[in-house]
């Protein structure tokens, strides 16, 4: 893959996004930041999205794969096929106002201690194309009970979010990250090739984990306010966080997501947290993940194949904390503990 020399190399994977590809690309188009390069990795799309874009955007740089290889394995494709000195992943049914690109850059340039970085997300009413004023995402955080929520989805906008703030970490929809951050923290993955997102999530909570290795590398990340964007996000989320909207939630979402969240929950936990920290945290943990498994064998008992597949993977998984702990962190484990809310 010819190697890439712009300052901001972008990265969108696609799988069946035809219906996206007009408005994500359209927005891209119309960036005032110009220093970008675009790729587009099509995950074995069954639509006409390759097709689509052959014959809409011959210009644009496609690299077909004739299969699902998974949303971490085909942005690590991007990532390691360019050196730019800032990447950007989008999610297909993303679009970014003009100015997104050259906010996001004018940040990072400004501070080197960022590694990672995002706008304003707000939810996209794809199906009448309407932008509105709830949020859909202003980064991570994360609960004493080691839950990862993102920072003020389902809310309305009425101010309560304009000021740059740092956060745990940015979600995955449309973040920027430095390489020079992406470099520090990657690992060697069981197939011989350096891995950015870790490979054995395939798809969901894979920003998580990153997100997570960023903190334990000494990045910081942060929310930008002025940088907007608008995402029709297939995994919906909710402000309420009661028992009660958490069941009627997952009611709501694939079974394939509900497996792929919960393997991938547990497996970022197993990772990237201190020992000190579990001990510390042990009850709120402990709680959380009792009620969440006995609800799952009682009414959701396909997602149980995600614990059967994380026991599975438990000695990759092993490996791959060793390598954390031995050549990543860089911070104490009370750092890290003071973003649990």
């Amino acid at each position: 893959m010819e190697r890439n020399q712009k300052k901001l190399a972008v990265s969108l994977v696609t799988y069946n996004a035809e219906k996206y590809l007009p408005f994500c690309l359209g927005a891209i188009s119309r960036q005032t930041f110009n220093d970008f390069s675009l790729l587009i990795i099509d995950n074995g799309s069954t639509d006409r999205t390759a097709k689509f874009l052959k014959e809409e955007y011959p210009q644009l740089k496609i690299v077909e794969h004739d299969k699902n290889i998974g949303f971490a394995k085909a942005h690590n494709q991007a990532i390691s096929w360019s050196d730019s000195e800032y990447v950007c992943l989008l999610n297909q049914d993303i679009i970014l106002e003009p100015d997104y690109f050259e906010r996001l850059i004018d940040f990072l340039d400004n501070e080197p201690s960022a590694g990672s970085i995002s706008g304003k997300i707000y939810i996209w009413d794809f199906d009448n194309n309407q932008k509105t004023d709830f949020f859909d995402s202003l980064g991570l955080k994360i609960l004493k009970n080691h839950r990862v929520l993102n920072i003020g989805q389902g809310e309305i906008d009425g101010g309560q979010y304009n000021e740059t703030k740092e956060i745990f970490g940015v979600s995955g929809a449309a973040p920027v990250y430095r390489r020079q951050a992406l470099e520090q923290v990657k690992q060697l993955g069981f197939l011989g090739h350096e891995e950015y997102f870790d490979e054995l999530f395939f798809s969901y909570k894979e920003d998580v984990d990153l997100a997570w290795r960023l903190r334990l590398g000494g990045y910081k990340s942060f929310y930008l306010p002025t940088a907007i964007a608008y995402h029709d996000r297939s995994v919906k989320g909710r402000k309420n966080l009661s028992d009660k909207a958490t069941i009627k939630s997952r009611k709501d979402k694939d079974k394939m997501v509900k497996l792929y969240s919960y393997k991938n929950h547990l497996q970022t936990l197993f990772k990237n947290e201190f020992l000190i920290n579990y001990l510390k945290y042990f009850w709120p943990i402990t709680w959380y993940e009792f009620k969440k498994l006995v609800y799952i064998v009682f009414f959701e008992q396909t997602t149980l194949i995600g614990l059967k597949m994380y026991f599975e993977q438990r000695d990759k998984i092993k490996l791959k904390r060793k390598d954390i702990f031995k050549n990543i962190v860089k911070v104490k484990a009370s750092d890290l503990a003071r973003w649990y809310e």
